[in-house]
């Protein structure tokens, strides 16, 4: 991944953009990307669109120190740091998925209800559980539970994913969100009987 051209990278961010808009997982101005290469990452610029993403919004800035491109940078740069420090990640995704955003303002770690969703997944951490959360905080939370989780939730706000690459980290986040629809719709069917 870290031979990885900048129109490639660039590719991929625009393909992620799409598929995450049009399943619903962010809205016109949310969610972001990020990539590490080499002791840099590339980051979706703040207050750019991922349905519409063109080249302008792809920003390359330090991993570990600040530039002239760090004020460009999404506003949940200080997360994919703490993440790209803590863990082996190449890529990271990060979403607004409603089913899962709803399921973390009721409960500390969503546990599915389908054998699937707890066997690709396993119980999901719930970061700032019953805490007022801002994007840009709980860096350190979020990257330690992403050391052993592939993807999380931040309460009420959205979930980190990460991966090799950007396909394998919206592989996490597509499961995710689809493990907690069916979740939710079990909690409904049940309280209907």
């Amino acid at each position: 991944m870290n031979g990885q051209t900048p129109s490639e990278t660039l590719h991929w961010f625009i393909q992620a953009g799409k598929l995450l808009f049009g399943r619903g997982l962010v809205s016109s101005h949310s969610g972001n990307l990020s990539q590490r290469w080499k002791d840099k990452l590339y980051i979706t610029r703040t207050g750019s669109s991922l349905p519409l993403f063109s080249e302008t919004d792809l920003i390359l800035t330090g991993l570990d120190h600040n530039d002239q491109f760090t004020p460009l940078a999404s506003s949940e740069l200080p997360v994919h740091r703490a993440i790209y420090r803590r863990t082996s990640a190449k890529a990271i995704v990060h979403a607004h998925p409603p089913y899962a955003a709803a399921l973390s303002l009721l409960e500390g770690e969503i546990i599915p209800d389908c054998g699937e969703g707890l066997y690709c997944l396993g119980a999901i951490p719930v970061i700032g559980f019953g805490e007022r959360v801002h994007p840009g905080s709980l860096a350190e939370e979020v990257a330690t539970a992403l050391e052993t989780h592939r993807v999380i939730v931040v309460a009420g706000h959205g979930s980190f994913a990460t991966g090799e690459n950007i396909e394998e980290a919206l592989k996490y986040t597509f499961a995710l969100e689809e493990m907690c629809q069916v979740t939710y719709l079990a909690r409904i069917l049940k309280k209907a009987d």
